[in-house]
Order: C-alpha cells, then sequence, then structure tokens
C-alpha cells in the first residue's frame, strides 16, 4: 500500500517487523508515514531462552538436521528480541519518545500432540518441514520436544511461559 508522507496517526504491528528482510528500512517506512505526532505500537518475542514454546520444537527440528540454524542477524521469530537492538533501529528510523516493557504470556496447551500441531499449522517453514517428516521422525521430534517442555507440565497439559516485548515510539 502506498501512504503520503504525514498521512496516518498510529500504526500498530503485532509480530510482524521480526520477520522483515530490513526491519531498519521498514520502521523507517512506517516513520515517514505517521503525522509528526503519531505513535508506532509494537510487539516482538523477547529472548529465545525465555520462550520456550518456539525454541522446544525448533531446536528439535535443528538438532535432528531437519531444518537450519537460524541465520544470525537474518528475519526470524527472535531477530528483535533484545531491548538494545530494538530501541536501536527504533531511533535510527527517526523515532523518538521510546518505551519498551517486557509482557510474560503463558501458553496453555492441553497436550504435546496438540504442541505439536499449533507449530505444524503455524510456524511457517518450520510447520512446513515438521509436516514433511515421516511419522517415526515426527514422533522423535515431538517426544524431543516433550522433554525440552517437561518443566511446563501442569495437570490439564502443559503452561508455557513466554516473553513478549513491547515498544511504543513516536
Amino acid at each position: 500500500m502506498e501512504f503520503d508522507a504525514d498521512s496516518v496517526d498510529g500504526v500498530i504491528c503485532r509480530f510482524g517487523y521480526m520477520l522483515m528482510a530490513d526491519p531498519a528500512a521498514a520502521l523507517a517506512e512506517t516513520r515517514r508515514v505517521l503525522r509528526p505526532a503519531g505513535r508506532l505500537t509494537l510487539a516482538v518475542w523477547g529472548a529465545p531462552e525465555r520462550n520456550p514454546f518456539f525454541t522446544a520444537a525448533v531446536m528439535a527440528l535443528v538438532q535432528r538436521g531437519h531444518v537450519a540454524p537460524p541465520e544470525p542477524g537474518g528475519p526470524g521469530i527472535f531477530a528483535l528480541a533484545g531491548r538494545e537492538r530494538t530501541t536501536a533501529l527504533l531511533a535510527g528510523a527517526g523515532f523518538s519518545e521510546v518505551r519498551t516493557e517486557e509482557v510474560p504470556v503463558r501458553f496453555a496447551i492441553p497436550s504435546i500432540d496438540e504442541y505439536v500441531q499449533i507449530v505444524a499449522d503455524t510456524a511457517g517453514p518450520l510447520g512446513l518441514a515438521l509436516r514433511a517428516l515421516p511419522d517415526a521422525e515426527r514422533e522423535a521430534v515431538k517426544a524431543q520436544s516433550a522433554a525440552a517442555l517437561e518443566r511446563c507440565v501442569v495437570d490439564n497439559g502443559y503452561e508455557i511461559p513466554g516473553v513478549a516485548l513491547c515498544a511504543v515510539a513516536r
């Protein structure tokens, strides 16, 4: 979509900038279309070690050789996980009054089967890789994911903690 400069009051982007090939350019374009007093509100995922919902299946797929490890600095779920990097990108794009806050989240999943299905259905290329596996290998990935999430087991399934990094800027 094309927007004129200084034509938008606000932009909300939930879990998007981290997936963009050039988040700095995307943020600069966002700043360009925002009016001077306009605000950007965004959310990205926090550090991998604080988001086992995402890392359990990813690490199993990487360790078992089904997907390559994420490219450092490339687009991906944790590309903007660091508060410093996100703040620097916002400032570099011309934003001011940058505020960030970590927001805890919880994923309630009834079973490891449901967890694996959610990953298969929603995790883009990782989901494609998971769906393409032979049944025995998919079961092995599921077992490895279950082991990684063992500390999250509760009476009725899993409660998996996570952290989102949210930011507001002008």
